[in-house]
């Protein structure tokens, strides 16, 4: 019989050991993954984000997957399709469901962000 341990492994990443890329579509965008399907056999993907002051967005839709931001810290605003623009400060939690329009903007400070979408990116 399998156990939890034969199933799924912990995992830690402290601060210095991040790995930061740049976001592949968005200018003045960072991202560190932290969990993957591909490297980590789960069903979501996790990452921090880095917003810049400055940062470019375009309006896109994740067709799949929810995408879920818990704001760490900074100021900026999502626009999301059927809401408007939201503000974005430290505490703020937004979930954006599959296939909803929606364009983070106006950073006005650095943000820093929990982004996860579920089910995992592929």
């Amino acid at each position: 019989m399998a156990t939890f341990a034969d199933i799924a492994q912990a995992k830690v990443i402290q601060p210095g050991q991040m790995k930061w890329m740049p976001h592949p579509k968005f200018a003045g965008v960072e991202m560190a993954y932290l969990l993957t399907k591909k490297d980590d056999n789960v069903d979501v993907t996790c990452t921090i984000v880095h917003w810049k002051v400055g940062a470019k967005f375009e309006k896109h839709i994740h067709e799949t997957q929810d995408d879920i931001i818990y704001v760490i810290q900074g100021k900026a605003k999502v626009w999301i399709d059927g809401i408007g623009d939201i503000q974005l400060t430290p505490g703020s939690f937004v979930r954006i469901p599959k296939g909803v329009l929606h364009e983070p903007h106006d950073v006005e400070q650095e943000v820093l962000a929990h982004d996860m979408w579920f089910p995992a990116l592929t």
